[in-house]
């Protein structure tokens, strides 16, 4: 034998090794470009919900507020004395009488929370404890629609029963909608002392506002167990866009 023919498996060899080596390098980038394209998925989709759920925050406080004020507006009518009543400004009058059945609700943001579960990756996010966050967040918000349907169900009924006593009421300053004042309704009557008086005195509407602000006092609950919730939400993303989140998974599953 030759000292070519001895030479050549070890040539084969040494190929086969480049070969084989090449191809294990291009998975390896291939791997790694894949997960470099999860963790730019991952960082825009914790920036978006950071953003969503930040104003999900503001709004449901700002809607907790809202219903904590009508409440303490129809305290105000049921427990105040006449002549109270009587001596009341303009604008607490216009408060009092939009609080027996104005009716605020809570509309979330979820357009990152609903896009990652309906093209199948939540899974982007790796952290475990914020997927299922955003899980419990979404039956939450169930739960307190079944609540604000209830309320939804005595707020025309009010509306309705108002009109024995000279209802519709207009107040520019009290009438604000989500993009500022409601205009242009100069030609309805502003609430009067007297009409808040005729209100109380009447049984059946004052049943139907006491059990309308009773289903907002379950609302309210619902209310401020998302507003919690969502608190923990926005400290589970702020983990993971700094790599705590993540770390602390590795921890939990190695510990």
């Amino acid at each position: 034998m030759t000292n070519s023919s001895r030479r050549k498996p070890l040539w084969l060899i040494g190929e086969a090794t480049v070969i084989v080596a090449s191809i294990l390098l291009a998975f390896a980038i291939d791997a790694a470009w894949a997960q470099r394209q999860l963790r730019i998925e991952e960082k825009e989709a914790l920036v978006a919900l950071e953003a969503e759920f930040t104003a999900n925050l503001q709004q449901v406080n700002s809607v907790i507020d809202v219903h904590v004020a009508n409440r303490e507006h129809v305290r105000r009518l049921v427990e105040s004395p006449a002549d109270s009543i009587a001596a009341l400004p303009q604008i607490t009058v216009s408060q009092i009488m939009l609080a027996t059945g104005g009716l605020t609700t809570f509309d979330p943001v979820l357009g990152t929370t609903d896009a990652l579960v309906g093209a199948g990756k939540l899974g982007v996010l790796r952290d475990p404890r914020l997927r299922e966050a955003l899980t419990t967040f979404d039956n939450y918000v169930l739960d307190a629609e079944d609540d604000a349907d209830f309320m939804w169900s005595f707020a025309p009924e009010i509306w309705k029963a108002q009109i024995r006593f000279g209802g519709p009421w207009y107040d520019p300053r009290t009438e604000v909608g989500t993009a500022g004042a409601v205009q242009g309704l100069g030609f309805l009557p502003q609430a009067t002392a007297p009409d808040l008086l005729k209100v109380r005195e009447d049984r059946e509407l004052m049943g139907l506002i006491n059990w309308y602000h009773l289903n907002v006092g379950y609302y309210l609950v619902e209310l401020q167990r998302i507003s919690d919730h969502i608190s923990t939400v926005l400290l589970l993303i702020a983990e993971s866009r700094d790599g705590r989140g993540f770390q602390q998974t590795i921890a939990t599953v190695t510990g």
